[in-house]
């Protein structure tokens, strides 16, 4: 299950509710991973993945964006990917609900603290004891988790860079591997006339050659 979650305005980073485990809970210094959730926040974009996984060893972040909301929700490694961003789909769908036309409103951070409720109860639904038999139910709904972005949180943040650069990279290694392609058979096709431009330099050579030493 979830060891922390967050929400928060992807347009601002600004945190509007959370809930979190205990460090006698959960067994790990949970300190470090709240800076880096908010650190997530603080470097999302209109161009960022509306999915993504972030590794931070031994853990990892999953997180979506709807409607400039963005979930985010720490767990264990062993914690199925399709139940965290079933978690996360739900906290949404709850959010929406609840605060949904409220959001734009919020002037304070975690202005919507007491959510957290609402929070522990989805956590507990979605945890793994209770959770496996809907598996087969979601398949179809997140047919498109394989597609998440994956980053290192060192590649995500200490390199200082935008979470939507993970989307810009990967759209700029297609573009340049069309390219390359275009490329490689542009020099191929050169390299083909040259070898038969030359075939046909040397059988007119050999022609007047013929002409000049026959006649």
């Amino acid at each position: 299950m979830a060891l922390l979650t967050l929400i928060a305005r992807s347009t601002d980073g600004m945190p509007l509710s959370s809930s979190i485990e205990s460090d006698e809970q959960s067994g790990k210094n949970l300190t470090e991973y709240q800076s880096q959730a908010k650190a997530i926040f603080r470097k999302l974009s209109p161009q960022s993945p509306p999915r993504c996984s972030i590794e931070s060893p031994p853990l990892v972040f999953h997180y979506i964006i709807e409607s400039d909301i963005c979930y985010l929700a720490l767990c264990e490694p062993s914690y199925s990917p399709r139940l965290a961003f079933s978690y996360l789909r739900s906290l949404h769908e709850a959010f929406s609900q609840q605060h949904g036309h409220e959001v734009h409103k919020a002037q304070r951070p975690y202005h919507f603290i007491e959510f957290g409720t609402e929070v522990e109860r989805l956590k507990k639904a979605h945890s793994d004891n209770q959770s496996r038999g809907q598996l087969g139910r979601l398949a179809d709904e997140l047919q498109g988790v394989q597609r998440i972005m994956i980053d290192n949180i060192d590649a995500a943040l200490n390199r200082g860079e935008l979470i939507s650069d993970l989307a810009d990279k990967t759209r700029t290694l297609a573009v340049e591997s069309k390219l390359y392609a275009k490329e490689a058979k542009y020099l191929n096709l050169r390299t083909s006339l040259a070898a038969k431009a030359a075939v046909v330099v040397v059988f007119v050579l050999f022609l007047i050659f013929l002409r000049f030493w026959l006649f």
